[in-house]
């Protein structure tokens, strides 16, 4: 498995393909195999899926990261791969990474896709949903391994796949990741964004009241619905994802 070298340890990553570059972002814990229905894109485009800091076959000596640290991380695998421009897609909280890393490097980010992604925590529901995920990592971390990969898939081959990747997260980085979502800001930063914002939304998620927030902030931003899908579209509904994508690359290409 190909790995970029840190100071601080080795960032593991899968690379398939060539041409235009993507790489996803996971949200905490769940490490580069939550983007499993995505890799036929690699048939396509040049797809890297890393394993960040403290998840994942990754190996750090540390286990705290901000989210500018990890954009960091991003900035790295791009030198690293020598890749000029990238389209950052971050799922979940894994969209504040990319919203950073657009917002503090936009000379090498060609568009970002936020997957359920929101500015900040702007709603009592996310908020507690962030807080019941710190509880449980402290002391029900297995089961709620287990329950999130349960809510992404029905395939179990998949789900057990999901489930044991999440096991090697560093308990700390997933504590820690949680925390730095809950206070994760840049909506007054958002007007600075420089490169194309594309947001897709479950219809039945309730993160999609954050279009309002993103519409008020980057007028030109383009917004999809996935329809009868909550927050896990891109295990659920991935061949809609996958060809909304598709359609995208074409738009900036």
């Amino acid at each position: 498995m190909p790995f970029c070298q840190l100071e601080y340890g080795k960032i593991y990553y899968d690379e398939y393909g060539d041409g235009v570059a993507i790489m996803m972002i996971h949200p905490p814990a769940m490490g580069r195999k939550v983007f499993s229905y995505q890799i036929p894109l690699g048939e396509k485009f040049h797809l890297i899926l890393p394993d960040l800091g403290g998840h994942g076959d990754s190996e750090t000596k540390k286990t705290m990261f901000s989210t500018k640290e990890y954009a960091q991380e991003i900035l790295a695998i791009l030198d690293h791969l020598q890749i000029d421009k990238v389209l950052l897609c971050g799922y979940s909280s894994g969209g504040n990474i990319v919203q950073e890393f657009a917002l503090s490097f936009p000379e090498r980010t060609r568009a970002i896709i936020l997957c359920g992604g929101f500015p900040k925590v702007h709603s009592y529901l996310l908020k507690y949903e962030h807080i019941a995920g710190m509880y449980m990592v402290k002391r029900h971390d297995k089961l709620l391994a287990k329950g999130i990969a349960s809510a992404h898939t029905a395939e179990k081959h998949i789900r057990d796949m999901l489930y044991q990747h999440m096991l090697k997260v560093d308990r700390q980085t997933w504590f820690y990741c949680y925390h730095e979502s809950l206070h994760f800001s840049c909506l007054e930063r958002l007007p600075e964004l420089k490169v194309p914002l594309y947001l897709f939304y479950g219809s039945r998620d309730f993160n999609n009241k954050h279009i309002r927030l993103y519409k008020k902030y980057v007028p030109q931003v383009q917004t999809f619905i996935i329809k009868k899908v909550a927050h896990q579209i891109i295990t659920k509904k991935p061949d809609e994802f996958n060809q909304a994508l598709i359609q995208i690359v074409k738009q900036l290409t």
